[in-house]
């Protein structure tokens, strides 16, 4: 009991030894590293049961890199994919034409589901696996009703955007990458093992007659029914016995266009067993000899690279993986006789199926990137092709940490503090790429700062003028901004502006601030100067009359008269005066005022003004005494007065009220000499003004 016990104990450490490489996450694949299909996880025996699969990745020497696991759930899109494990013709593994993916057909259903390969379509999908340099796997392609019950085996692609698909029945099947809706290519042969495509055109391996060896499907790469199938000339058609799987086309010769030399996978355990070489000679294909497999040794997975004229060769058999080389060239027997030993071999409980070289990730491109300079901080986008994967991404040599792979065309990173002027570098899978241009990494602008302002003041309603602001951190972009609106600004150095204030600005008397504005990065807004508008200082130009006295009415001309607040004769204040406009103070003159000779002045929040020449204010009693011989009657009146002037020269007669204010407008004396009094006019006293020759005399009235 204790020896069986320690039998079973080594049996499961072993498989669990055996598994621990693939019960990791997927790593990038290796260029140059093979890649195997194996069915079985080893820990029961191969049936017809849907089992799991493996991507098992070898070094040339045979140690095992990785084993990536086929999806055994539903995640989005993508499928399960398992394989018959005891169908020894499924799980045939291929390349791309360009490289960059591998393909493999199988089951959409869990382990453990029977009977797989005899499955009806509609309850189990034939399932399309493209594995990416990366590792990922994508199983969002399925094939509708074909190969209804039998066996899924084989994918070929270009690119892995048109998959070709080929089966126990249902002859060639095209499929779009993500599609589930196929074409059926041909008619005839439907029972087909291995499909290629090598040198722009579709190829097919079968054992069913008339088609026996390789023969080509249509012309080019065809994606509609009713291509013709034909053998390629040379091939047994019709001649029972090759057992044809996987095959593999290069181009040797320099003088035979297109491929010309073919491998090609032949299980049989005895005569023509092995890996055949064909060359094509005057449009036949011609066997040049055998490298011969054995019962341990049969082989049906198969790829090659092709290096100048050496070809080096992959093969599997359910057992066994197996390195070869042949360097004989064209139409030359093989070098080796026999397949060698394997440098791999299957655990127990497991099988190997198809053979492929490593996918290779594409070159990366930069094309351009966005903004091509910036300060630390900057976030650039760079725009290229097959950026997916990206590893590292340098700029000037210094490696930036916290890049984003926004899809395969777009990387964005933030510029890092420190970093300097020069090239962007992206690594992939696929290699390096470097961009044409250079970035610039700028310094910041710097934030502004007003020492002084020249001119500090205008005054309101002034023309436009040029500031002068002095102070430091300007540069060329600065912008100032004159009681919050930006103006036309002029760089004159790093400690000097100068801006164009419009009369707009300066039409109305207050303060306004004054900023530098300087532009990301970095900068800002300056601390605000304060520029002062302030109120005009008032002038007189002229006045009319030069003289009077009480009652005389007196029109002050000059300008900036608005917001007056003293007017003055001599040393006497007139107590009313109006601001008709900003050129234009009336007034008149008041009762009880003595005789003043003296200059204007007058007074507002601008300032102060004189006039040149002096107004004579002549007394109340002088003004009593002008025009000697003016005689005015009835006085006291009731609705008329009789004004008799001294001489015939004309008059005009104006009435005022004891405080100077206009009661009667200044009008024409009449030829009849009377002035009439308005019913609306109040009883009272008033001064009569009456003006001839250049005199005014002003004499008493009452009205009743």
């Amino acid at each position: 009991m204790n020896y069986f016990y320690f039998n079973k104990l080594l049996v499961c450490l072993v498989g669990w030894l055996y598994l621990c490489p693939f019960l990791a996450s997927a790593v990038p694949f290796t260029p140059g590293n093979i890649v195997v299909t194996r069915v079985g996880d080893g820990t029961a025996t191969l049936t017809a049961v849907a089992t799991v699969i493996y991507l098992d990745e070898y070094t040339p020497a045979g140690v095992l890199v990785q084993s990536v696991a086929l999806p055994t759930a539903v995640t989005g899109n993508n499928r399960i994919l398992t394989a018959s494990g005891n169908s020894t013709s499924e799980l045939v593994l291929s390349r791309t034409g360009n490289g960059r993916s591998l393909l493999l057909a199988g089951y959409g259903t869990s382990p453990g589901t029977a009977a797989v390969a005899s499955s009806q379509a509609a309850d189990v999908a034939r399932v399309v696996g493209v594995v990416s340099p990366d590792g990922s796997v994508d199983t969002s392609t399925s094939l509708g009703s074909a190969f209804n019950a039998s066996n899924v085996r084989a994918v070929a692609s270009a690119d892995g955007t048109d998959l070709y698909v080929v089966g126990g029945n249902s002859g060639v099947q095209y499929v779009t990458f993500g599609g589930f809706n196929p074409t059926q290519l041909n008619t005839s042969p439907t029972n087909l093992r291995g499909v290629a495509v090598a040198g722009g055109n579709l190829y097919i391996s079968t054992a069913s007659s008339s088609y026996i060896g390789l023969s080509a499907v249509g012309t080019g790469l065809p994606t509609a029914a009713g291509q013709t199938v034909a053998i390629l000339p040379g091939f047994p058609a019709t001649a029972a016995g090759p057992s044809p799987y996987g095959f593999y086309f290069a181009d040797l010769s320099t003088t035979v266009p297109g491929v010309d030399v073919l491998y090609v996978a032949d299980d049989r355990s005895g005569t023509g067993g092995g890996i055949q070489k064909w060359s094509l000679v005057a449009g036949t294909w011609t066997l040049n000899g055998i490298i011969a497999g054995s019962a341990t040794t049969m082989v049906r997975g198969l790829d090659g690279n092709t290096t100048g004229t050496t070809v080096s060769l992959v093969a599997t058999s359910a057992t066994g993986l197996y390195l070869l080389s042949d360097n004989t060239g064209y139409n030359v027997a093989p070098t080796l006789t026999s397949i060698p030993a394997p440098v791999a071999t299957a655990a127990t409980n497991t099988a190997f199926r198809g053979i492929a070289f490593a996918p290779v990730a594409p070159a990366p491109l930069i094309a351009s990137f966005s903004p091509t300079s910036g300060p630390v901080g900057t976030t650039v986008t760079v725009t290229g092709s097959f950026l997916t994967g990206a590893s590292a991404l340098t700029l000037n040599g210094v490696a930036v940490t916290g890049f984003t792979v926004v899809d395969a065309s777009t990387i964005t990173f933030v510029v890092p503090a420190g970093a300097t002027s020069g090239t962007i570098a992206v690594t992939t899978a696929g290699g390096m790429a470097t961009s044409t241009g250079t970035f610039t990494v700028v310094a910041p602008n710097p934030l502004p700062v007003i020492s002084s302002l020249t001119p500090a003041t205008a005054v309101a309603g002034a023309a436009a003028f040029t500031l002068t602001l002095n102070g430091t951190g300007f540069y060329s972009g600065s912008v100032v901004s004159f009681n919050g609106t930006a103006l036309a600004t002029t760089f004159v150095s790093a400690t000097q502006l100068t801006a164009s204030v419009p009369a707009a600005a300066i039409a109305t008397a207050g303060t306004c601030g004054v900023t530098v504005i300087n532009a990301a990065p970095g900068g800002g807004t300056s601390a605000g100067a304060t520029f002062t508008v302030t109120v005009p200082v008032p002038t007189i130009t002229s006045f009319t009359p030069t003289t009077g006295g009480p009652g005389t009415s007196v029109t002050i001309t000059g300008t900036n008269f608005t917001g007056a607040t003293v007017v003055r004769i001599g040393s006497f204040n007139v107590p009313n005066f109006t601001v008709v406009n900003a050129t234009t103070i009336t007034l008149v003159l008041p009762a009880g005022t003595g005789s003043v000779t003296g200059l204007l002045t007058v007074t507002t929040p601008g300032g102060t003004t004189t006039s040149a020449t002096s107004f004579n204010l002549v007394s109340a009693t002088l003004a009593s005494q002008a025009l000697p011989g003016l005689s005015v009657f009835p006085n006291p009146a009731t609705d008329h007065l009789t004004v008799d002037l001294p001489s015939a020269a004309p008059a005009t007669v104006a009435l005022r009220d004891l405080t100077g204010r206009l009661v009667l407008a200044p009008a024409p004396l009449g030829a009849d000499k009377h002035l009439a009094l308005p019913a609306t006019l109040a009883s009272g006293v008033y001064f009569l003004e009456v003006r001839q020759s250049g005199l005014i005399a002003v004499r008493r009235i009452e009205k009743r």
